[in-house]
């Protein structure tokens, strides 16, 4: 299955280096999702990340107060990054577990595309599977396993 297929475009939420880390939690929940991509300042600059992990390990376990924390100082950068929407989610998964992260960024001819979680992996397998599960069932008169 290609990693394309199963990015959202329209979910690619963003945050500017200079909110808060408070700003960017709101944002998390608001949106439900468990990361933002953090924008560049400038065009010669990697896009940063920040996670419920970030938060989590970086600011409350370190007794900091999120309202004074900036996105860019705990945000983790650069993000891990496929240049192709037709790879397949194996490599995507690959580069997950080779960089230790949860979340890439997808370009598209030099775009950002969108953004891949190992939950959006994960619910895409699950979907496949029960499809072809289900398929499978239709064709199988004996109804076994």
């Amino acid at each position: 299955m290609e990693i394309g297929v199963i990015i959202r475009r329209k979910d690619i939420e963003m945050v500017e280096h200079d909110c808060t880390v408070a700003d960017a939690v709101i944002r998390m929940v608001r949106r439900n999702v468990g990361s933002l991509i953090v924008k560049r300042r400038e065009q010669s600059e990697a896009y940063g990340i920040i996670t419920r992990q970030d938060v989590l390990f970086k600011v409350l376990a370190n007794n900091l107060d999120l309202s004074e924390v900036k996105v860019s100082e705990v945000m983790s950068t650069p993000v891990v990054i496929l240049n192709n929407i037709h790879l397949d989610i194996r490599h995507a998964a690959k580069a997950m577990a080779n960089a230790g992260v949860s979340n890439i960024v997808v370009f598209d001819a030099g775009d950002l595309y969108g953004f891949l979680s190992s939950t959006d992996i994960i619910e895409a397998l699950a979907n496949d599977l029960v499809r072809t599960s289900l398929n499978s069932q239709s064709n199988d008169v004996s109804g076994g396993c």
